[in-house]
């Protein structure tokens, strides 16, 4: 995973958009695999196929996080409920 932010700007801009709504609360069940390529709702990254893929299932939406991206985005996501 390639990111020019460090992780607690990761977890700024996360808590502004679960504040905003531009991103769904991690806080659910979600399924992990081999990368696809789509990028990471989170750093908004690819996912490569060299890495694992979170998929976390919201109503009508099931979005990409690499595993690290998706660690931070669930503990953000269980501390602002």
């Amino acid at each position: 995973m390639t990111t020019l932010l460090s992780e607690e700007q990761l977890k700024q801009q996360i808590r502004i958009r679960l504040t905003q709504g531009r991103l769904p609360a991690a806080s659910g069940p979600y399924m992990s695999h081999r990368g696809t390529g789509r990028a990471c709702v989170v750093c908004r990254h690819g996912i490569e196929s060299s890495e694992i893929e979170c998929e976390v299932e919201s109503p009508g939406i099931t979005s990409p996080a690499h595993v690290t991206c998706h660690h931070l985005w669930r503990e953000v996501s269980l501390g602002v409920r």
